[in-house]
């Protein structure tokens, strides 16, 4: 079904189709992809446009006008609106922004994370291991209120060092995500084409204890997170703080000046 939905991305696509094709009624069929996705059908079908617009701006000259209709868009203007929502930048910024990090290999940026200090504020919320010692690469965490508040916050960490949430997180309940991108592959393999073979991934719910006046819970939480490999129902990353702050990185770098260590910014919603 998620194949089908990838190959008719132009097409109007809407749950009575979907459904015919399972076969299954509309109710059921509704029910059965949002356990296997967390997304209902038509989120997750507005996910895979976004993602296929994202690796269209990024590997492809068409003009945004011309990928909107690729991806099943009548109007630019809507295209635009929901690009922004998804991806929080409009699609030209986001053709500047992936493309300056093109052919930049994760190997690359590994130096310059390992001499840099990756926890904002004045220590971690948590810190987050991997279940394997002997995978090298990139790790990158993002932390969203399990409720399906509107922020998210991001950190990294070379391997084998664990990623240490920002302070900033609040206290409650979050679910966290982990990508571990493979230190031979280009960045932007991982975070905009979504390659496969490029990273790895894993989810985890994470409790963050609230503070007693000035005085932080310890110990602090450490979270062990499985990794596989990515599944055809795992829903697309869009977002573009992982590339804004590779970017940073990678810049820093460059210029011998310190980057920015961890990003907090406000979703919205499609």
């Amino acid at each position: 079904m998620i194949e089908h939905m990838k190959r008719e991305l132009g097409r109007p696509l809407p749950l009575e189709t979907l459904a015919r094709l399972a076969p299954f009624s509309p109710f059921y069929f509704h029910r059965v992809f949002k356990q296997a996705t967390s997304m209902t059908p038509a989120r997750f079908l507005a996910a895979l446009r976004m993602a296929e617009a994202r690796r269209l701006l990024l590997r492809s000259s068409l003009t945004v006008t011309t990928i909107s209709a690729q991806v099943g868009y009548s109007s630019v203007g809507t295209f635009t609106t929901q690009f922004r929502r998804w991806v929080s930048l409009p699609p030209e910024r986001f053709r500047q922004l992936s493309r300056q990090l093109a052919g930049v290999s994760v190997a690359a940026l590994l130096p310059v994370i390992r001499g840099r200090a990756i926890v904002a504020g004045q220590g971690p919320r948590a810190l987050m291991h991997l279940d394997t010692v002997d995978l090298p690469g990139l790790l990158l965490a993002v932390v969203a209120p399990h409720d399906g508040g509107r922020n998210e916050w991001w950190t990294a960490a070379p391997r084998p060092l664990p990623a240490a949430l920002p302070a900033t997180v609040p206290p409650g309940a979050h679910r966290a995500r982990v990508l571990l991108l493979r230190p031979d592959r280009d960045a932007t393999s991982a975070l905009v084409d979504g390659a496969p073979d490029s990273f790895l991934i894993g989810d985890t719910e994470l409790r963050v204890p609230a503070e007693v006046g000035d005085v932080r819970p310890d110990p602090r939480p450490t979270l062990t997170v499985p990794v596989r490999q990515v599944r055809i129902t795992d829903p697309p990353l869009l977002s573009a703080t992982p590339l804004r702050w590779l970017l940073g990185v990678s810049q820093a770098g460059w210029r011998g000046r310190a980057p920015v260590t961890a990003e907090r910014r406000t979703l919205r919603t499609a």
